[in-house]
């Protein structure tokens, strides 16, 4: 690629490792981020990983300390520039567990993510993470985003499904019990397939961690259980969750009622994500996400036994966007 096209020349210095600078830059496609990756190659054949952010992402440094000592496996910090907000990492490569096609494949991946997930939980986080938790003004901010990001995806594809104070309410309700739940853990805040990369050797590396904090045990079973973006057959996403509490130990109060109350939650907040990145951004990768976000909601609701009104508005929203020719165009 041009190199003046995205990279300036401090960007570029700062790429010199040794005196040596790389002889080709690829720009990563980014998920839904604000960061710009690009893979330096350098003229021995390493690849190196730059990240240019908006700010400097200190929250990544110190929590990728702290997971590095206690033993998981995340990209390594090779050099960083505070004031032009750069990071130059190890290439984790290309794979990440969405990329297992095959579900007996992948269930043993996610086993091995659960063992990796009850260690998390057992850590005795510090600063950042143990400053901050998902409590009641959060999880409720997320809600938040979700009604308002509905309301201009629905202009967007004049939608006819209106989201009721019904389900508001019985969200505000959850908040309430999710926030007061005692047993606070490490939680990695977006921890599903995309997030876990997968080396040749079957290694698992974290990323995108920066962004932790404390919250019930089962925020980030949720994020992987209910993965929209590698949707699991309901079956195989029982088992799980039964060996998740197998691996904890069975020590959590109450684990099946705060589960699928943390499962609607983080689910309904990845839904006004969906709903913002379609409309605001113009993302259309993500429609697809937003229909399988949608079944899982859908399955929450029923084997939760949430509130008609809820099962009520997901279900006429997927109908409703299913036979919508201006949303199905560009699936």
């Amino acid at each position: 690629m041009a190199m003046n096209e995205v990279l300036s020349e401090i960007d570029f210095r700062f790429l010199s490792i040794d005196g040596k600078f790389p002889e080709r830059i690829d720009s990563l496609n980014p998920e839904a981020s604000a960061r710009r990756y690009y893979r330096a190659t350098y003229p021995d054949g390493a690849t190196k990983i730059l990240c240019k952010d908006k700010v400097f992402q200190h929250d990544f440094q110190e929590v990728g300390h702290f997971l590095e000592h206690h033993g998981f496996k995340v990209p390594k910090i090779y050099k960083t520039d505070v004031f032009n907000k750069l990071m130059l990492l190890s290439d984790e490569g290309n794979s990440d567990l969405s990329s297992i096609q095959e579900d007996a494949e992948y269930r043993n991946f996610l086993v091995k993510s659960l063992e990796l997930l009850v260690s998390l939980q057992k850590t005795r986080p510090e600063p950042p993470v143990s400053t901050r938790e998902f409590d009641y003004e959060k999880l409720n901010f997320e809600n938040k985003f979700t009604f308002s990001s509905y309301i201009n995806f629905s202009e967007m594809f004049k939608l006819k499904t209106k989201l009721r104070p019904e389900v508001v309410f019985f969200l505000e309700e959850s908040s309430g019990f999710l926030a007061e739940y005692k047993e606070k853990v490490f939680c990695h805040r977006d921890f599903h397939a995309r997030n876990i990369m997968l080396s040749p050797s079957g290694e698992l590396t974290l990323i995108d961690f920066q962004d932790a904090r404390m919250g019930t045990p089962f925020y980030d079973l949720s994020s992987l259980l209910y993965d929209a973006y590698r949707p699991i057959p309901f079956a195989m996403r029982q088992g799980l969750f039964l060996l998740f509490l197998n691996l904890s130990g069975n020590r959590f109060s109450k684990p099946k009622e705060c589960y699928y109350l943390q499962c609607l939650q983080r689910s309904y907040k990845a839904l006004g994500s969906y709903f913002m990145l379609v409309a605001e951004k113009k993302q259309d990768k993500y429609r697809k996400s937003m229909l399988n976000c949608l079944d899982n909601l859908l399955e929450i609701v029923q084997v939760g036994l949430f509130p008609d009104q809820l099962f009520l508005f997901f279900h006429l929203l997927k109908k409703e966007l299913s036979e919508n020719p201006m949303f199905l165009e560009k699936i």
